[in-house]
């Protein structure tokens, strides 16, 4: 079994792998001592996978090294078993190589749009033969909110929400349509320019925020949170 782990900006999550199947999934919420001597002694783990965006975690690392745990971390460099992910920077994040993973191991044959919509939004645009064509980032919802916040004088802050009206009566309610709303929006804007210059254009969608655009699409939408795992899976 692996003991897969997404590290993001705000919160960290954990997933067991048995074979392929996800048979425990939890966000950290204690120590990572705690963490990895609970799920050592639940599960029969005989490796960690890890993908960070903060740096590699002391704490992490000592309580892996308590228990003999072997560990990988997801680098630029670091093969996938179904397909070479090439022409990616050096500075490319390990979230983002792990959802590119993902969605290359469930379509191997079709351009990919992969869109993580996390603390930012990150789009990948990866070519059927496993080439990094390019990709853009913008600011999540949280942070357009926050920005909201905290460029104007007397904008209050609001905290993110899954959904949101598309027209409100109040400043609230207003902040959090444009935040979520306008995410939404641009993430199918995005994938109506792309699909016009790649017809067999499949869109993987995944990440915190959970902007399901599935069914605003006209091309191939896959929604699935479990994408940076599945990713992690496949190394």
């Amino acid at each position: 079994m692996k003991l897969l782990i997404d590290i993001g900006n705000t919160s960290a999550k954990l997933v067991v792998s048995d074979g392929g199947e996800f048979v425990h999934f939890e966000h950290k919420a204690e120590p990572w001592s705690a963490v990895v001597k609970r799920i050592v002694e639940g599960f029969a783990i005989d490796e960690a996978v890890v993908s960070t965006v903060v740096g590699e975690d002391k704490e992490l690392a000592e309580a892996l090294r308590e228990f003999s745990l072997p560990c990988r971390y997801i680098t630029p460099k670091t093969p996938c078993r179904h397909k070479a992910l090439r022409g990616v920077p050096d500075t490319y994040g390990a979230d983002r190589i792990a959802a590119d993973y993902g969605a290359m191991a469930q379509d191997l044959n079709r351009t990919i749009l992969v869109v993580d919509a996390g603390t930012c939004i990150t789009y990948d645009l990866i070519s059927s033969d496993g080439s990094f064509l390019g990709g853009v980032i913008s600011p999540g919802v949280q942070l357009r909110l926050n920005a909201m916040h905290d460029y104007t004088a007397k904008l209050p802050l609001v905290k993110a929400e899954k959904c949101a009206p598309l027209v409100s009566d109040n400043t609230e309610g207003n902040l959090m349509s444009g935040a979520v709303n306008g995410a939404r929006m641009e993430i199918v804007g995005f994938v109506k320019k792309i699909h016009e210059q790649y017809p067999d254009l499949h869109v993987f969608i995944t990440g915190g925020d959970a902007l399901d655009v599935s069914g605003e699409t006209e091309c191939e939408t896959t929604y699935d949170p479990f994408l940076v795992f599945k990713g992690l899976d496949s190394i």
